[in-house]
């Protein structure tokens, strides 16, 4: 079956690509569904009408770059080492998890049982309410660049998934705001979770100049794309050096609300067995509300980041 393509409705960016056979692509076939994400600017769904299994997946992904480890699984890779397991190697810790027989480059968000998918579990109530606009894992130096979710359930209602595009939002600053911008750094709270749930072993900062986290630039480029984008990570204690905090907050919410703005936004409503693809530079995400009696599972994966690149001019 020959892979086809086609753009998502309603909306400025992103494109559906059919007749994909994950274990059996060939380069060429690779080449056709990268040249779709560059002309989708960062988003693509694959529409399978039956479950992938995790090879499927894996190989899914690693036609966007090498599988990274899942967030929490690495010290390091969004996991705050415990006491005493500092100097764990990466490969004692991914034995670790194979032991257990878990895949270390595999995520399970929902709230059922994730080895079958078919017991309901017990959540912290946060998990149903509105998932805030982020990037995934922007809080650590090299962020993740794609994100895979592969949609095992989903309810008749609630929890989609939003898609707002950093590089429209980029290129329509206001001159004077991306002047002022150009320089700055911004750093990314690593306390919280996009659903408001503190991380495991963080704790509350007296406020976002204290917060733990990484700074990046607030104008990255998108290495050979010649594109530039808006680089927010999530609002929720965000902090831009060296200002004041009062100052810093002001152009933080400035800046929230040109990147979020409906034009630059995208509301996609999830079907059973499909694929959804993002590039994390590219573009922020976010998750709707959905009812506490209605289940919702995905597996995640992603793939291995790169220094964030700032712009210079």
């Amino acid at each position: 079956m020959a892979i086809t393509v086609s753009p998502l409705d309603g909306t400025a960016f992103g494109a559906a690509v059919e007749g994909v056979a994950p274990l059996d692509l060939n380069a060429a076939e690779k080449k056709r569904i990268h040249d779709a994400y560059l002309a989708a600017k960062g988003l693509l769904t694959f529409p399978f009408d039956r479950m992938l299994n995790a090879d499927e997946l894996h190989a899914l992904t690693a036609v966007f770059g090498a599988n990274e480890f899942a967030p929490g699984q690495i010290n390091g890779v969004g996991k705050k080492a415990k006491p005493g397991d500092e100097a764990l190697s990466v490969e004692a810790q991914v034995a670790a998890i194979r032991a257990r027989g878990d895949d270390p480059f595999m995520a399970y968000i929902g709230n059922v049982e994730p080895r079958t998918g078919a017991v309901r579990t017990n959540v912290n109530q946060k998990f149903f309410g509105e998932w805030e606009w982020h990037t995934d894992m922007s809080y650590i130096p090299v962020p993740p660049t794609f994100s895979l979710l592969h949609a095992r359930i989903v309810p008749d209602s609630g929890g989609d998934t939003g898609f707002c595009n950093q590089v429209m939002a980029a290129s329509s600053l206001p001159e004077a705001l991306r002047e002022r911008i150009l320089p700055l750094r911004l750093k990314h709270d690593s306390t919280y979770g996009s659903s408001g749930m503190i991380r495991p072993g963080m704790t509350e900062p007296a406020s976002p100049v204290e917060a733990e986290g990484h700074a990046h630039p607030i104008l990255r480029e998108i290495p050979g794309t010649g594109k530039q984008a808006l680089f927010l990570g999530r609002r929720t204690n965000a902090y831009i050096m060296g200002l004041p905090l009062n100052e810093s907050e002001a152009l933080v919410n400035e800046l929230w609300a040109h990147a979020t703005q409906p034009a630059f936004c995208y509301q996609h409503r999830w079907t059973e067995g499909e694929v959804v693809v993002w590039d994390n530079r590219m573009l922020l995400h976010m998750r709707t509300p959905m009812a506490p009696e209605k289940t919702r599972f995905m597996w995640r994966t992603q793939t291995r980041g790169e220094s964030v690149v700032p712009v210079t001019a």
